[in-house]
Order: C-alpha cells, then sequence, then structure tokens
C-alpha cells in the first residue's frame, strides 16, 4: 500500500508530464505545419560558433515561407527554416554574415525530382567551415547544417 506522500507526487509528477507534452505539441503545431500535395524543405541551421550570425538576404526559390529564417542566430542556438511550393522543384537558399564584419554562410537546398543537394552551400572566407546533410529528398527534402 502506497503511502499518501507518494501517491501525492506520483500525481504530482503525472501532471508534470502531461503538462510537458502538452507544450511540446503546441510549440510543434506552432513551427508551421507543411501542406500535403507541395513540394516543402526543411533546413535546421545550427551555430556551433561563438559570432551571432545576420541574415542579409533569404530566398525560398519558386516557393513562399512557411517558417523564414530569423534576424539573428546566436552562437549555440539552431532554427527550423521551411518552405514549400506548387512546383516539382524548390531552391531555398539563406544567407548570414557571421559576426559585425566576417564572412558570409551560404545555406542551400535544392529540391527537385533528379536529386536534392546542398552543393552551393559553404562559407565565403575566415576559419569556418559547414557540415551539411541531406536525410531526406524530392519532393519532402530534409537537411541539417552545422556551422562551425
Amino acid at each position: 500500500m502506497r503511502s499518501r506522500k507518494g501517491r501525492l507526487l506520483a500525481v504530482l509528477a503525472g501532471v508534470g508530464v502531461a503538462g510537458a507534452l502538452a507544450a511540446g505539441g503546441a510549440g510543434l503545431a506552432s513551427a508551421g505545419t507543411l501542406p500535403v500535395g507541395q513540394a516543402t524543405t526543411a533546413m535546421t541551421i545550427t551555430n556551433h560558433t561563438d559570432k551571432t550570425q545576420y541574415l542579409t538576404s533569404a530566398d525560398p526559390g519558386a516557393g513562399h515561407w512557411i517558417n523564414a529564417p530569423r534576424g539573428t542566430l546566436a552562437p549555440g542556438a539552431s532554427e527550423i527554416v521551411t518552405a514549400s511550393t506548387h512546383g516539382n522543384h524548390e531552391t531555398v537558399t539563406i544567407n548570414y554574415r557571421i559576426g559585425a564584419v566576417g564572412p558570409h554562410a551560404v545555406y542551400q537546398l535544392v529540391n527537385v525530382p533528379g536529386g536534392t543537394n546542398t552543393n552551393a552551400t559553404g562559407v565565403t572566407g575566415g576559419h569556418y567551415w559547414i557540415n551539411a546533410n541531406v536525410s531526406t529528398g524530392f519532393p519532402h527534402a530534409n537537411a541539417g547544417y552545422d556551422l562551425w
């Protein structure tokens, strides 16, 4: 038989878990729902440097933003950028300046039936680099980018 204190702790733990699940679900829903029947791109960008990244340009290609890139991406922060198009191709390009006067980081995801790629991704100078990987291809492309 459980003690009264033990039952109370179990109830409080259950309420905490339910609250966390509800909050997490709400956060996911507000990140933007990808449309069905359209080509979509999702780009997870992580800044592993000690410099803030400042957005200089962003182009959803033939599509439109669902979740556009932020104006700044702080050291250690990540963001998920999403776009979609009614067409059968999409090239999303995002440019950030690393630090106040540093080089530019270019994040690009080409989402086409012939093959999804991140070939134009890179840094214009300095001692930084981007590791990019594509986890799913056309029509629902997902890629991750780690700036080091």
